[in-house]
């Protein structure tokens, strides 16, 4: 039997109880939700991928505001982020915003709204009327007319005319077209068919086709006919996973060229959207939800270390090729230039931006530079010492590292966060093994559901063949009796020619005789009777050859009727064919549909535990520092098995 369900091992139910171990009652959500409330209960304002729709939109205090840059800013301006978050601690920027490469249907509609493609339609048609308001207006005709020409009252007469044989016209109604305007194919159900604003009609799967082409190609963006594809007709015939990739696509071909990010990442290359909040350990930095890879928003290319200003940034290069004074650092938020103090490490913009000097990390009121960079006493230290061997910036990192260096070790080194990778391998070695035996689980039902097919196929052919050969040889014994009655016809119309050549033979031999004594009148035989007994001989002559000739007819007839019998049967055999082409053609798309959406699910649950992670080492890293009142450095999280050793390994 065909299995057509969805798999249960990717129901959440069992992925739960193998490897979250979590009781009957207790989703995943809850585990997360309760997560993020000791994480803020601890000052960590984090968020995860799954549950970021259950908290409440914080009060941002870092807006970008790209119109208060000066001129000479205007570079940079393109590249900032929308907002930074409103609570910034050390541990907060580790966990990011939802990633947008792991679709996810049951909060597709929260997390991706078709605002943006609206607001591109309205972008799209300003754009249209003032391509249109450009156009130099046609010169006007100097042979024309004046309006108190004699024509005028000829103009008006024959409107008039017009309108009197527009009224008589009677109205005729049309039936509404079933046909789609792209393809010309004709559908019975009027379901299938959307039709525009433009008045044309087009079905299902060519609005589909243009969604897919605009989403590939910027210039067929937006999807249109005559003109644009409204909102609601690709929202309703469109699957939430196919409309997150339009709506990611919407957002990339709104920003513009030069403010596009894109992961430089050769194996990945996707479009990295702006983001709401800043991470505040590096604000000119965007990170690709998809492999991870973190960039600088001003160059585009891979993100510099912490602490390191970007090479392209030639107005702060150039006061750090100085070699005097303390420098210059560019505003997170207006994207000006600071003057460094001589003394303390907190730096306020104009624009109210609070970061670091050092750094570049959003300051905290509460906790200082998020990267825990030195405080106002070492700065100064460092920066007047007269025998320091190297230069200020190389001293500042090289502090900056040992601290973190330090607080690396001493995380590494306690019992609860040892504790704490460990029991998140165990479950990175649980999810490996409940990946791998669903996985499995799928290829043996894929396999059945090939076997089942293929059953299905070879009986279905079978059948076919049986049926054929029967009525070929239902032809051929209807063909051999049709012939021995035809033979047997002609037999007996020989037999009958012969006795009738005998009967005459003796009466025309009897010439002159009285066979009936002297009392009957004497035999005559007439020329007439000579001729008729020729004629049946001649007949009998030529019996043999019309006999033949009767035969071969019939058996031309025959070898007709099995041709075309032949004939239908070849058709008949190619049509099973091609439906089983089309069956074979049907399980290998649900088949690899089924292979994306198992993918899928695991790429999901994937980043949704690496997230889970990050942010319980975060919050076991500030529970150890508020307990022992030393420094805590996040560390690592477990690391996965490489993606192909782990595929070849599952085939």
């Amino acid at each position: 039997m065909d299995e057509v369900g969805p798999s249960p091992q990717l129901g959440d139910a069992p992925y739960r109880a193998t490897v979250l171990r979590l009781p009957a009652d207790r989703s995943e959500d809850q585990l997360d939700l309760e997560l993020l409330a000791k994480a803020h209960g601890l000052g960590i304002r984090a968020s995860l991928p799954s549950v970021s729709h259950h908290r409440p939109r914080a009060a941002s205090v870092a807006l970008s505001d790209s119109s208060a840059s000066t001129s000479q800013d205007q570079l940079f301006s393109a590249a900032s982020d929308a907002s930074a978050s409103t609570y910034l601690t050390p541990h907060s920027s580790i966990i990011g915003p939802p990633s947008l490469d792991v679709p996810d249907s049951s909060r597709q509609s929260k997390s991706w709204s078709f605002s943006s493609y609206e607001r591109f339609l309205a972008q799209h048609a300003t754009a249209r009327e003032s391509s249109k308001s450009a156009r130099p207006p046609a010169p006007a005709d100097s042979s024309a007319q004046s309006i108190f020409s004699v024509s005028t009252k000829k103009g008006g007469f024959s409107g008039i005319k017009n309108r009197m044989m527009l009224r008589r016209k009677t109205t005729r109604c049309f039936e509404p077209s079933l046909s789609c305007w792209s393809c010309r194919n004709t559908f019975d159900l009027p379901s299938s068919l959307r039709t525009l604003s433009c008045g044309h009609v087009h079905c299902l799967d060519c609005l589909r086709l243009k969604i897919k082409d605009a989403s590939a190609d910027e210039s067929k963006m937006p999807p249109r006919c005559c003109e644009p594809v409204p909102a609601s007709v690709i929202q309703a015939i469109l699957e939430p996973a196919s409309q997150e990739v339009f709506l990611r696509a919407v957002v990339q071909f709104s920003t513009p060229r030069e403010s596009r990010i894109v992961c430089p990442s050769a194996s990945c290359g996707v479009f990295i959207p702006r983001r709401r909040h800043v991470d505040p350990k590096a604000p000119f930095t965007a990170t690709c939800h998809r492999c991870h890879t973190r960039v600088c928003t001003l160059c585009k290319r891979d993100a510099h270390p912490t602490g390191k200003d970007c090479p392209q940034d030639a107005q702060v290069q150039a006061t750090s090729r100085a070699g005097f004074g303390p420098g210059r650092k560019r505003c997170y938020k207006c994207r000006r230039l600071v003057e460094r103090p001589d003394g303390p490490t907190h730096l306020i913009c104009t624009c109210g931006a609070q970061f670091c000097s050092m750094c570049g990390g959003v300051w905290d009121t509460t906790v200082g530079c998020p990267n825990i960079c030195t405080n106002d006493d070492d700065f100064a230290r460092q920066r007047d010492s007269d025998d320091c061997a190297f230069s200020l910036p190389d001293a500042l990192d090289a502090a900056v590292e040992a601290e973190r260096d330090a607080a690396e070790k001493r995380s590494a080194r306690h019992s609860d966060v040892q504790s704490l990778q460990l029991c998140q391998r165990q479950e990175m070695n649980r999810f490996c093994d409940f990946e791998e035996e669903t996985r499995n689980s799928v290829r043996e039902r894929q396999a059945r559901r090939k076997a089942a097919l293929a059953e299905k196929h070879s009986a279905e052919e079978a059948k076919v063949k049986g049926q054929h050969a029967q009525m070929a040889s239902q032809l051929e014994d209807s063909q051999i009796a049709e012939e021995m009655e035809l033979r047997a016809s002609l037999e007996q119309s020989e037999r009958t020619i012969r006795a009738r050549i005998k009967h005459m033979e003796a009466y025309c031999e009897g010439l002159g005789r009285n066979p009936g004594g002297s009392a009957m009148p004497p035999r005559v035989v007439t020329e007439e009777n000579l001729r008729a007994l020729g004629h049946q001989y001649n007949i009998r002559d030529d019996i043999e050859r019309q006999h033949q000739s009767k035969i071969s007819m019939m058996r031309d007839r025959q070898a007709k009727r099995m041709e075309d019998l032949l004939e239908r049967q070849l058709e008949e055999s190619a049509q099973v064919a091609a439906r089983q082409q089309v069956d074979k053609t049907g399980l290998e798309e649900a088949l690899a549909s089924e292979d994306e959406a198992v993918n899928r699910i695991f790429a999901s649950r994937t980043a949704r535990l690496r997230a889970r992670w990050h942010l319980a080492i975060e919050v076991l890293c500030k529970e150890l520092q508020d307990k022992d009142g030393a420094k805590y450095a996040s560390v690592p999280p477990p690391t996965w098995p490489e993606a192909g050793k782990l595929a070849a390994s599952m085939d």
